[in-house]
């Protein structure tokens, strides 16, 4: 698709120690703890959200299983011969290789990427549950922020990303129309 911008952009982000150590930051703490955060506030909340968003992660990340089974994908950071940087492992200390680590993470699981797909739904299910602008625009941010991330730490292609926001899609869907149906699942 002539989208093979991923290792320009990493190597000018690689420049600004304090951009690669956000971006790590975002990688790893606004992606599932946030979710987890979001989902428990809206279980207190508003419970038909709690529900909608637990049930599209819950949707995508069964469909991003098969997909993964199906079709394994490793991510950039395995590419050093092309320049790309595990920032993770160097800057921060976390390794997805990391024995502690191993029996939670599939080091071929790229596509879809969960992180963009689930950080649109999180903002998604934001813009619904409330009318505060500010909470609404920090939605916003972290989907756009984790969309940057994915692709400055080398966990993902743009493309990835892209699949991860069809996934989600789908499953949002599904899950809307689940709560149309009648359906609780409280």
């Amino acid at each position: 698709f002539g989208l093979w911008i991923e290792p320009q952009f990493q190597s000018w982000a690689l420049q600004f120690d304090l951009l690669i150590r956000a971006m790590n930051f975002v990688y790893f703490w606004l992606d599932f703890p946030l979710l987890v955060g979001v989902g428990l506030v809206l279980f207190w909340r508003k419970r038909d959200y709690y529900t909608l968003l637990r049930d599209a992660v819950l949707i995508s990340g069964a469909l991003a299983l098969i997909l993964y089974w199906m079709y394994p994908v490793a991510p950039p950071r395995y590419l050093v011969e092309f320049g790309f940087v595990d920032t993770m492992e160097r800057y921060s200390n976390l390794s997805y290789q990391a024995q502690s680590m191993r029996p939670f993470v599939n080091p071929f699981a790229a596509v879809p990427s969960l992180h963009v797909g689930w950080a649109a739904l999180v903002a998604y299910t934001l813009f619904g549950a409330t009318k505060n602008w500010g909470v609404r625009a920090g939605g916003v941010v972290i989907f756009l922020a984790q969309s940057v991330a994915v692709i400055v730490t080398a966990n993902h292609y743009i493309l990835d990303g892209v699949i991860g926001l069809i996934v989600c899609g789908v499953a949002l869907a599904i899950a809307i129309a689940l709560q149309r149906r009648g359906y609780l699942g409280i």
